[in-house]
This record gives C-alpha cells, structure tokens and sequence, in this order.
C-alpha cells in the first residue's frame, strides 16, 4: 500500500472512530441520569463479563482472520473460504455454549452479584454477547478489504440507533437497567445480520475444515493471551466489586471510560490499518527502522491526547453526568498513562506476528496479569478504585517491559528510545505544571488548563524533537490534503 493511501484509510478510519466514541459519550448523559452510581457499577460488570465471554465465543480466530486473509491474498478461492469458514463455525459454537449458560443464568447472579435478581438481565447480556461475536466477527471481513468507508458508515449507523433506543427505552419508558440491555440487543441483532450477509453475498457460502483447522492451530494459544488481558483491563472491576462498594464500581467504570478515550481516539485507527500493512512495512530494506519511526508517531499521538484529557476531564465529566458521579475523574491520568504503555505494547507484538511466534504474546500476558491480579489484591482492598488505577498502571508497565525483553530478541524493531524518553518526560512536566491549575472556578481553570495542552505540542515542535524532514513531510502531506480533500475533490 502506497503512504498516500495508507494516509488516506487512516484519516477515515479516525474520523470515524472519533464519530463512533463521541456518539456512545452522547449515552453517559442518559445511563448517568437514568440509572444510580450502584446500577452503573451492576452495569459495568455485566459489560466486562461480555467481554470475557466474547474471548471463549470468538475461540482466538480474530488475530487468525486478519493474518490468513494477508496471507492468501495471491490465493483468491481459497481467500473466501477464510470469513465464511469461520462465522459458521462460530454461529454454531457460540450458539451452543450460550444455551447452557443461560440455563445456568440465576447462578450467576449469585456469584456476580450475591443475588438471584439479575437472572434476567444476565439472559440478555448472553444474547447480546452471541451476536456480538459474530459482528466483530464478520465486520473484520471489511476491515481485511480496507473497505474504511462502508466499515465506519455501519459503526457510526449503529451508534445512532443505539442512541435512540437507549433515549426511547431508558428515558421515555423508564426501564433503567433493563432498558440499556433490550436497546443494546435490538442494534447488535440488526447490524450483525446485515454485516454476514453482506459478507456472505461477497465471499460465498463455503465451509473448509483444513483451513479452520490452521486457523484454530494459529489462534488459539491467543486464547490463554485473551483471558490474561482480560485481567489486565477489566479484572479491577471484580476486585472493587468484591472489596468495595457498586458505587464505586461505577465511579471507576466511568473514569476508566473517559481515560481510555485516548487509546480509542488514536489506537483504534491505526489498528484498522496496521493488522493488514505491518507485513508489508517489515519487508522493506528498512522496515525495521520504519517500524520504529510509526512507534513514536503512534507514541506522540497517544501522549498528547492523554495530556489533554488527564487536564480537561474533570470539566467533561461534569458535562456528562449528574454530581454523584463527578469524582471519577480521578483515575483518568493513571488510566491514561496505561493505556499509552498498552499502546506501545500493540506495536511491539509485530515481532510476534511476524514470525509467527504468538505463544511468547501469551508468556508476556500471563506473567503480566499474575502480576496485575496480585497489585489488584494488595491495591485494592486498601485504596479503594485509586488502588485500582495504580494496579492498572503498575499492571501495564509490567506487560510492556515483558515484551520489550521478548520481542526484540525474535524480531528486532529500532525503536527511537531516545525520543521516545523526551517525549515521556515532557509529557510529565506539563501534567504536573496543568494540576497545580485548580479546576475552579471553572471559567479560569478551563482556559489556563488548555493553554498548557496546546503549549505541549508547540514545544515539541519547537525544541528540536520534530526533525527537519519531518516537518518537511507534515508541509508536503498539507498540501496534498488541502488540495485533494479540502477542495472538494473528496475521498
């Protein structure tokens, strides 16, 4: 792919993405007013358990679909036997291991909640997670197309709908809880039967059991890799859940969102594109020197809008919600700066990818979620979701240096260390010059906070860390912006 079109798929997706997580900000309004801090925390560990369960539905065959689709791309027949293989191999499976549990719904109650009384909503929260799986399953089809039009236009339509059914059944019909669960059912049903058969229409209807065979062998040791980041993100909520309150719970939940904005605003694009051209960039003369150049790229971006949002998201969370809810915007920067790690780890797992070597990926997330669950038992018992926040941060930063040690040995990436520090560093100076900025009065604090986010960059740019070809190229890749997209010409 030529850099010019690698831009070009890159800016969509980041349009989109940024459509698609300020849409869902759009709901924090409506679950924060509609539902208590208590029922937001029952609501957070509902969402966490969905996303344990989708790690056992998908069976490791997200990594798989992505890489074999690159791999046969000189292989056209046998190239549309991987997504429609998979999906019905996975309808089947997720089916079947989501009628047992439903079966098994009252008990899980207990477990999660001491109580029987979310039976029900833990019956919807499977159905949705078995059309879930399959979505993200078969939107990955699109993805592996560059298809970064028609793949944002369906995350942004279905965003819409959520909204409006959340506003309709959470607001109009005051259904609290139950309401967010039968709006988030209705869109996944609807978008998941129109993205496969949309696939299938494109890829044929074919079933190749050789090839699903080399694709479980593939990623299925993601799967033990899956459950450890599942610790990592989302196992502080059953820590809190189990020594604090649901409140607190739902105070974190909260943070954490805002916090992770960042990471969604910068990762999830660059995701879309670096799964399907990593391969490519690595067999260049240089690659291993290009890769490290697009990590401190991807590092800068990460930075500056973790910056901003450690400074600014007190003000937006008392934009979002009610007053009961302000004080999650403590976590956010000790969120924020996880995720900047997190970020840079996706970056190093390349060297797994490309020499085939994924099972170092679960040795560094095992050992790394050992790490984060004992943090979260000495942590969190103590210091309540602050505690949490540290263990995520300390949890993170164990995962990076882990594959720091392991991926270079197997594939040597030149990261610019160097810059990379600096860049770190200077981040810190600002964070601490914008917290001694209080947050009121709001006016005041909004605008000096600001300043110090703006000047980040300005002094970045300034004090030698861009190089001149750098600003060379960001001139030329205006002017070719302003002139192909700003001029009307279109995408």
């Amino acid at each position: 792919m030529k850099l010019g079109d690698w831009i070009k798929h890159l800016f969509v997706y980041g349009l989109g993405v940024i459509l698609m997580n300020f849409l869902p900000a759009l709901m924090i309004p409506i679950y924060t007013h509609g539902i208590s801090v208590s029922v937001y925390g029952v609501l957070e560990v509902l969402n966490r358990t969905q996303e344990v369960l989708m790690i056992i539905l998908s069976f490791g065959l997200r990594s798989a679909l992505v890489t074999f689709y690159q791999m046969y791309r000189d292989e056209g027949d046998r190239q549309k036997k991987i997504y429609s293989t998979a999906i019905q191999f996975l309808s089947g499976f997720g089916l079947a291991t989501l009628l047992l549990m439903m079966a098994a719904a009252k008990p899980l109650s207990r477990v999660l909640f001491e109580a029987s009384a979310y039976a029900n909503a833990i019956i919807l929260v499977l159905a949705g997670t078995y059309l879930e799986t399959i979505f993200q399953m078969a939107v990955l089809y699109l993805q592996s197309e560059l298809r970064s039009v028609l793949y944002v236009t369906i995350f942004t339509t279905r965003l819409i709908l959520a909204i409006l059914l959340n506003l309709w059944f959470v607001c109009g019909l005051r259904w609290g809880l139950t309401g967010i669960l039968w709006a988030t059912l209705i869109h996944t049903a609807t978008f998941a039967v129109l993205v496969v058969a949309y696939m299938f229409r494109r890829t044929g209807f074919f079933f190749d059991w050789e090839l699903l065979q080399d694709m479980v062998r593939f990623g299925a040791p993601l799967m033990i890799g899956g459950f450890a980041g599942f610790l990592l993100n989302n196992g502080d909520r059953y820590f809190l859940n189990i020594y604090s309150t649901r409140a607190e719970v739902g105070l974190y939940g909260l943070g954490y969102k805002i916090g992770m904005l960042p990471l969604a605003l910068v990762l999830m694009p660059f995701q879309k594109i670096w799964g399907v051209t990593m391969v490519d960039i690595s067999q260049r003369p240089a690659g291993s020197h290009d890769l490290g150049k697009i990590a401190t790229y991807f590092l800068s971006a990460c930075t500056l809008f973790t910056l901003a949002l450690s400074l600014l998201g007190p003000y937006l969370i008392h934009l979002l919600s009610e007053r009961s809810y302000w004080s999650a915007y403590r976590v956010i920067p000790l969120v924020g700066a996880a995720y900047v790690l997190y970020g840079w780890t996706t970056i190093m797992d390349a060297s797994f990818y490309l020499t085939k070597r994924t099972s170092y990926k679960v040795y560094t997330l095992a050992t790394a979620s050992v790490v984060v669950v004992l943090l979260y038992w000495w942590l969190i018992p103590r210091y309540g979701m602050m505690g949490a926040a540290w263990a995520t941060l300390g949890g993170f930063a164990s995962l990076a240096a882990l594959t720091w040690i392991f991926a270079q040995r197997i594939y040597l990436i030149h990261y610019e260390i160097g810059r990379i520090t600096v860049l770190f560093v200077l981040a810190f100076v600002f964070y601490q010059m914008g917290v001694l900025i209080p947050i009121t009065p709001i006016a005041s604090g909004l605008l000096l906070r600001t300043a110090v986010v703006l000047a980040f960059p300005v002094a970045l740019w300034g004090g030698g860390f861009v190089r001149q070809e750098e600003r060379r190229a960001c001139g030329e890749y205006w002017q070719t912006f302003r002139i192909r997209y700003l001029s009307g010409q279109g995408i």
